[in-house]
C-alpha cells in the first residue's frame, strides 16, 4: 500500500499536467491549391474549414480554406481554397483571427488600425468592436496587435501584441538582446477587457545585425483545459539572404496560476510574469540548395483526434512567396 501510494505521487494530477507534445509532422505546402499570400492568423470553423487572414491584403477580409486532416496521424494531406470574403474596406493589416462561437462570428485583429473587429462568416462587419485597455494604444508600428484566441467553453478571448508597448521597454533585436515584455489581455463575451498578464520573452538568438529582423509573440492558442500556448518567433534575414532562419518556440503557460497586472503598471524586472513550459522548439532556414524557411505567423486548433489527441495547425508567411523562393508552408503538431 505504501509503495502504491508512492507511485501515486509520482502521477501529475491532469487538473494541473500542461499539454504535452505527442507529435512534431513535417512542414507542407500546396502549390497548386493554396495562392501565394502573406498569412498571418488562421482559425478553425469545424468539419475541414478555416478561416485564415493575409496581412498585405488589399482588400479587409479573410479566406476560407478547406484543410483535410488525417485523424490518425494528425498530418495535413490536402488543401482547398475555397474563395476571399471581403468587407469592402481597404486593408487593415489583419494579424490575427479567432472563431466566436456562441455569436457565429469571426474577431480579426488589425495592425493598421489598431483594432479587434467582429466580422459576420461573409465577410460583413457586424459594428461591434473588441474594448481595449488605454495602454493597448501605445502600441509600436507594426509591432502592434498580433494574435486572438478563443477558448470556446465560456468565449473568453486572450489578445496580445507581437512585442513590448512602449512603457513597457524597448523592442527585442540581435544588437540589445532585451526580452519583450508582453501583457496577455483576456476579453469577456461581451468583448470587455477582463484581466492583464505579464508575459516574457526569451532573449534573440541572433547575434549579428539583420537586414530583416523580427522578434516577437505571432500566436497564441487556448487549449480546453485553460492552458495557453504562446508561439515565439525569431526571424532573421542577412543581407545576402542566404542563411535566413525562423526558430520557433511553443510555450504553455497557465493564467490561472497567475497574479494579473492593472492597466497602469509598467512591466519591469519585478513583474509577476507567467511561468512558462517549453512544449517544442523548430528551426528552418534557408540556405543554397534548401528552401524549407517558413515564418509561422498563424497557429489555431484544429481538429481531436481519434486518440483522444489534438491536432495543432500553423500557417505561415510567404511574403507572396517571395521571388518564387519562399513557399506557404503548413505545419501540424499533435499534442494531448
Amino acid at each position: 500500500m505504501r509503495r502504491l501510494f508512492f507511485l501515486l505521487l509520482l502521477v501529475p494530477l491532469s487538473l494541473n499536467a500542461q499539454p504535452m507534445l505527442e507529435r512534431m509532422n513535417k512542414q507542407r505546402h500546396f502549390k497548386n491549391e493554396i495562392p501565394p499570400g502573406n498569412y498571418s492568423g488562421i482559425t478553425y470553423l469545424g468539419d475541414s474549414l478555416y478561416a485564415v487572414v493575409s496581412d498585405k491584403s488589399p482588400q479587409d477580409g479573410f479566406f476560407l480554406f478547406r484543410l483535410h486532416i488525417d485523424l490518425m496521424t494528425g498530418q495535413l494531406y490536402r488543401a482547398e481554397n475555397l474563395g476571399f470574403h471581403e468587407s469592402g474596406e481597404s486593408g487593415r493589416d489583419a494579424e490575427g483571427i479567432a472563431f466566436f462561437p456562441s455569436q457565429n462570428t469571426l474577431l480579426i485583429c488589425g495592425e493598421k488600425d489598431n483594432r479587434v473587429l467582429e466580422y459576420t462568416l461573409d465577410g460583413q462587419f457586424t459594428g461591434r468592436q473588441v474594448s481595449l485597455p488605454p495602454v493597448f494604444s501605445k502600441a509600436r508600428s507594426n509591432y502592434g496587435l498580433e494574435s486572438i484566441t478563443c477558448c470556446g467553453e465560456d468565449g473568453t478571448f486572450w489578445i496580445t501584441t507581437e512585442a513590448s508597448l512602449r512603457p513597457d521597454g524597448s523592442i527585442a533585436t540581435p544588437v540589445n538582446h532585451v526580452e519583450n515584455r508582453l501583457r496577455l489581455l483576456t476579453v469577456d463575451s461581451l468583448l470587455q477587457p477582463k484581466a492583464q498578464y505579464a508575459y516574457l520573452m526569451d532573449a534573440p538568438q541572433a547575434r549579428r545585425k539583420a537586414a530583416i529582423y523580427a522578434m516577437g509573440v505571432s500566436e497564441m492558442l487556448a487549449m480546453p483545459d485553460g492552458h495557453l500556448l504562446v508561439l515565439e518567433r525569431e526571424v532573421y534575414v542577412p543581407k545576402k539572404k542566404v542563411g535566413a532562419f525562423a526558430h520557433c518556440k511553443l510555450y504553455a503557460v497557465n493564467p490561472s496560476e497567475g497574479e494579473p497586472i492593472d492597466n497602469q503598471s509598467v512591466l519591469g524586472d519585478g513583474s509577476p510574469y507567467l511561468p512558462k513550459q517549453l512544449l517544442c522548439e523548430w528551426r528552418t532556414r534557408l540556405t543554397l540548395l534548401g528552401r524549407k524557411f517558413a515564418n509561422y505567423e498563424g497557429m489555431c486548433l484544429g481538429p481531436r483526434l481519434q486518440d483522444g489527441s489534438y491536432a495543432i495547425v500553423l500557417i505561415s508567411d510567404s511574403q507572396n512567396q517571395y521571388h518564387g523562393v519562399l513557399r506557404d508552408w503548413f505545419k501540424t503538431l499533435v499534442v494531448r
